[in-house]
């Protein structure tokens, strides 16, 4: 069989795994053509590739995956794809820009995280690099016109994708077995600077949160200033997402005045095996144990002060223009919103199970909020006996925020519920209330929330807690 110079297997004499891959890549940029990585390894007779170095690609580079199985190698910290001019002197600048880059799967294939290899967020230092990035499998930076789809990812070492000041990409059709193996095992984070993403069609179980956009001050801010590169994220639709995780489906943080705006999340699924509040379900041998037991917290988290004091938290105007339609949550919240966000709309929100809140709101500043066509599943029932289950004890947002929650004597599961939020122009309407929450609306704070065609249970007051003003219209 005759094998082209763009198949890895054409430089089978050459040492290891991550040159082969190269070579082809760099071959193929002198021409343009695409690079195909088959399943079988020529040189090692297996069908893995072990990824010990990152293989470094170019404007123009295309590389397709053919049922292949990459891994990246043990005891060794790198990415598996990443852009060649990402954090180099010409990278940093808008000339080193690169840009059409695609990376297609084909068939049953997988890029492994394999063996954890000890690195974290914050430990860095000791293993000499300056980010947890240098684990994530995609590390790209100031690039444009990328787009990834096709492609099964399994115990991923830290983010799967990451990337900064990057615009107009495209991922689909990824699916994810990382189910907390390890912290902090996000799908796809979007860092300081992305903007113009459309992230669609994923699947699988996480450990941490399924898309992140995190635009938080780091080392990279100094390496791309003489860009003049806007360095917000906006602009980013998210949907069709159907994943189990015991974080959120999509998270928005942002402070040191950096912004996220125009957002649009849509058709989130929990994908449990089974609904367990469902009588029938008693005697039911999950297939997949390891994640049946997993139960979300936030289905989309829309701000947080956590991570960073009083000085630096983002402020009203940072965060605004977000929409999440088309939610069926089974966790602790559908929606939590904190810190400063303003111009949201919830729109179709379905619980069943265990599910008990739609919205929670944490201390901050909330204003034009709308949250629309709510509605509880028959047997959706908060469960009594697990202490998370109690809104006030979810979490302390930072350093110095309100610790002491415990203002009511009874438990409050409520249909939303405020943590000390200074919330205006908050409106809900179409909402069918289910049974076992403890008030519709609960909490304290200064809280003003219209209302329109709210249903709940006879018996279940409107509000508890203090500071709440409910205006029926």
């Amino acid at each position: 069989m005759c094998i082209d110079k763009f198949n890895p297997n054409y430089y089978v004499d050459l040492a290891d795994d991550s040159a082969m891959i190269q070579a082809a890549v760099d071959e193929a940029a002198k021409t343009g053509d695409a690079v195909t990585i088959p399943r079988n390894n020529a040189r090692t007779g297996k069908n893995v590739w072990d990824i010990s170095r990152a293989i470094m690609l170019y404007t123009g580079s295309v590389i397709y995956l053919d049922n292949c199985h990459l891994r990246q190698a043990d005891d060794v910290i790198t990415n598996i794809f990443r852009n060649s001019n990402n954090e180099t002197e010409l990278g940093c600048t808008r000339e080193g820009r690169q840009s059409n880059i695609t990376i297609i799967g084909m068939g049953n294939c997988l890029l492994d995280g394999g063996v954890k290899n000890g690195l974290t967020e914050v430990n860095c230092a000791e293993y000499g690099v300056k980010s947890a990035c240098e684990n994530s499998m995609f590390n790209f930076m100031n690039v444009e016109k990328v787009n990834i789809r096709n492609i099964r990812i399994t115990h991923h070492r830290y983010w799967a994708f990451v990337f900064h000041y990057s615009s107009h990409v495209q991922i689909s059709g990824i699916d994810f077995y990382g189910p907390y193996h390890w912290r902090n095992q996000d799908g796809i984070n979007l860092r300081t600077g992305c903007s113009h993403f459309f992230i669609e069609n994923l699947t699988g179980a996480l450990g941490d949160d399924v898309v992140a956009m995190t635009n938080l001050n780091n080392y990279r801010d100094e390496l791309m200033a003489g860009c003049g590169y806007d360095d917000s994220i906006h602009n980013v639709v998210i949907r069709n997402i159907r994943a189990t995780t015991r974080a959120s489906f999509v998270r928005i943080l942002n402070h040191h005045g950096k912004k996220i705006y125009n957002v649009l999340i849509q058709d989130l699924m929990f994908d449990a095996e089974a609904d367990p509040t469902d009588p029938r379900m008693a005697g039911y041998d999950p297939i997949h144990p390891e994640v049946y037991k997993f139960r979300q917290h936030y289905c989309v988290r829309i701000g947080q002060c956590h991570y960073f004091g009083k000085g630096s938290m983002a402020q009203l105007g940072d965060t605004y223009n977000i929409t999440v339609r088309n939610v069926t949550c089974r966790g602790l919240a559908a929606v939590n919103i904190g810190c400063a966000v303003s111009d949201v709309l919830v729109d179709n929100v379905r619980l069943y199970g265990e599910a008990n809140t739609v919205a929670y709101f944490v201390q901050g500043v909330a204003r034009n909020i709308m949250i629309r066509d709510v509605y509880y599943s028959e047997h959706c029932r908060p469960n009594p006996n697990n202490p998370e289950d109690d809104n006030r004890k979810i979490e302390v947002e930072y350093e110095g925020c309100e610790k002491d929650c415990e203002i009511m004597p009874e438990k409050q599961v409520c249909m939303a519920y405020f943590k000390n939020t200074d919330a205006d122009d908050v409106t809900f309407r179409d909402v069918h209330v289910g049974k076992g929450v403890t008030a519709v609306f609960g909490g304290y704070g200064k809280v003003r929330v219209r209302t329109s065609n709210i249903r709940y249970p006879e018996g279940t007051p409107l509000t508890v807690g203090q500071g709440i003003e409910v205006i029926e219209e």
